[in-house]
């Protein structure tokens, strides 16, 4: 007889200071919704700090956003982008919090690029009002796979909508905005197939398709008003992407008053499960 193995953990970095509360809050939701344990973190970078009084307060937070997730605490001591991607490398998920309308620092940014799991980036005013929608931000079909399995099981995890916006930054022309159904023709055919063929693979995951022609971060953070989490990709380290972090997303970490998690591609192919239906139920394999 075989157990089942537990979801990776959520691990959220806490500091102290009221920059951590919609992380948080945000990391017990997603934990809840996981079936997974929540690890805060907190990483020692003053000499006579001793994290006691943070890890207090992140436990007291974490107590009274969900009272039925287990929580546990590490402390780490050091240069705090390597403490955290380091505590984060066998996570499902790394959450870190900001302050409201405030430029993304170096460890936020340097988080967000050395990951290897998904980093959400949350402002510190952020309290959970499941508006039912996540908007995942595509760039080109070609490096969407990786980024579209990871929304659609987002959204069905969270019994969400899913709006996958194709961007495509024409700043100086006038913006066009085309709302279409999943089975219709956006602007790139081979975009449109993925999302079918994945939308076939989650049929209980109401899909659109929207083509903006816009200024990427401003067509983002609009989109993503309304819905509950902006999904958008990280290059992987190559030749081309050595930083790994592009501008649009950094931007939209600073900007987005919205939960923004960087999903980190690996350059493997990502395609959708085999849909077969037995005895009139839909069977993933």
């Amino acid at each position: 007889m075989t157990t089942a193995q537990r979801p990776a953990p959520v691990v959220v970095a806490v500091d102290g200071t009221d920059r951590s509360a919609g992380a948080i809050r945000y990391a017990m939701g997603e934990a809840r919704l996981r079936g997974s344990a929540v690890r805060l973190v907190h990483v020692l970078g003053e000499a006579g700090d001793d994290g006691r009084e943070s890890v207090d307060r992140a436990l007291s937070e974490a107590g009274a956003a969900g009272p039925d997730v287990e929580v546990g605490f590490l402390l780490g001591q050091g240069e705090r982008v390597t403490g955290l991607v380091t505590a984060a490398a066998s996570a499902g998920l790394l959450v870190l919090g900001r302050l409201a309308r405030r430029a993304t620092g170096p460890t936020t940014a340097g988080v967000a690029a050395r990951a290897e799991v998904p980093v959400a980036v949350v402002p510190a005013d952020w309290r959970d009002r499941a508006h039912g929608r996540v908007v995942a931000g595509v760039k080109s079909s070609a490096i969407s796979g990786e980024l579209l399995a990871y929304a659609f099981r987002t959204a069905s995890a969270r019994g969400a909508a899913l709006r996958v916006v194709h961007v495509v930054d024409v700043p100086d022309q006038v913006e066009e905005l085309a709302e279409v159904d999943a089975g219709t023709r956006p602007a790139d055919p081979v975009l449109e197939a993925m999302v079918r063929d994945w939308s076939g693979a989650f049929p209980d995951v109401a899909v659109t398709t929207s083509v903006v022609r816009s200024d990427p971060v401003r067509a983002l953070v609009e989109a993503g008003a309304d819905a509950d989490v902006l999904l958008v990709a990280r290059h992987p380290r190559g030749l081309r992407h050595p930083v790994r972090l592009g501008p649009v997303p950094r931007a939209l970490l600073e900007r987005s008053d919205i939960p923004v998690e960087v999903f980190p591609l690996t350059g493997e192919p990502a395609t959708p499960p085999l849909v077969l239906e037995r005895a009139g139920a839909i069977v993933k394999e």
